[in-house]
């Protein structure tokens, strides 16, 4: 794989910043939400796209007829495989993980029933890359079925461009991040720094691409998809779904792969 920001972005310096955040009953939350928005049964094939250390994975595994998570971080997938060998929450299955470069999934046409990316993980590129990885994801769905994705609110952003924040880590280290974001570009640069009680400190910046509810409907399209929902995690479990305003935490897209 060739070389992205993400590699010294997501590896320490991101997780463990959030481990703390990163909760049991976070997960499992999400994991409903991700479940009820793609209605997935268990016989259903998924795949969770940017696992990470495969949270959401662990969860769902045992809901599902195969879970599949990919992530381009070796180090996050030894994590994934180590919690899962540990997790009592599995059952009746364990996902699979492997390593890939979202741009290229290793996986025929129409393996997976659904998909999923959460917290952000698809629009890593420009406008151009980001297409193409949203339409890598819809090849490897089955016509009819599902996706979902899952960002900031960049309405919600707007009203408040800038961000800086900072807390104390259970450990005793610190993070601080500066985020600005541009609503004429929709996208959020983050500066994030980690102190180590140590002293030592991990340093990096990502740089997210995050769409409106009428540019999904246009990228959607495009990658030969259909918007089934926009919705808000707080909404998730309503019926419906009007329009995301900018009141919204964040925005989750359901989508259907055209036949």
């Amino acid at each position: 794989m060739t070389s992205h920001w993400t590699d010294a972005y997501f590896g320490d310096l991101y997780l463990d910043s959030v481990a703390d955040l990163l909760t049991p009953r976070l997960s499992a939350l999400e994991a409903e939400v991700i479940v009820t928005l793609l209605g997935l049964g268990p016989g259903d094939r998924v795949l969770d796209l940017a696992c990470g250390h495969g949270r959401h994975a662990r969860v769902r595994a045992g809901w599902v007829g195969w879970a599949c998570g990919v992530d381009r971080s070796a180090e996050y997938l030894r994590r994934a495989m180590a919690a899962t060998s540990t997790s009592t929450a599995i059952s009746t299955s364990s996902p699979t993980y492997l390593r890939a470069d979202l741009r290229h999934l290793p996986f025929r046409a129409g393996s997976f029933d659904a998909l999923y990316s959460w917290y952000s993980s698809l629009f890593m590129f420009d406008d151009a890359a980001n297409l193409a990885a949203l339409a890598e994801a819809a090849r490897v769905v089955r016509p009819g079925g599902r996706l979902l994705a899952h960002h900031a609110n960049p309405l919600r952003l707007a009203r408040e461009p800038q961000d800086v924040a900072r807390r104390t880590l259970p450990d005793g280290g610190s993070v601080e991040e500066t985020s600005t974001f541009d609503p004429a570009t929709g996208m959020d640069r983050c500066a994030r720094r980690l102190t180590r009680r140590s002293g030592a400190v991990l340093e990096g910046t990502a740089e997210l691409r995050y769409y409106t509810p009428a540019e999904w409907r246009t990228l959607s399209r495009a990658a030969g998809l259909r918007v089934v929902r926009l919705t808000t995690t707080p909404l998730a479990g309503q019926p419906g779904g009007g329009e995301i305003g900018p009141e919204a935490p964040d925005l989750v897209a359901v989508l259907e792969k055209t036949p």
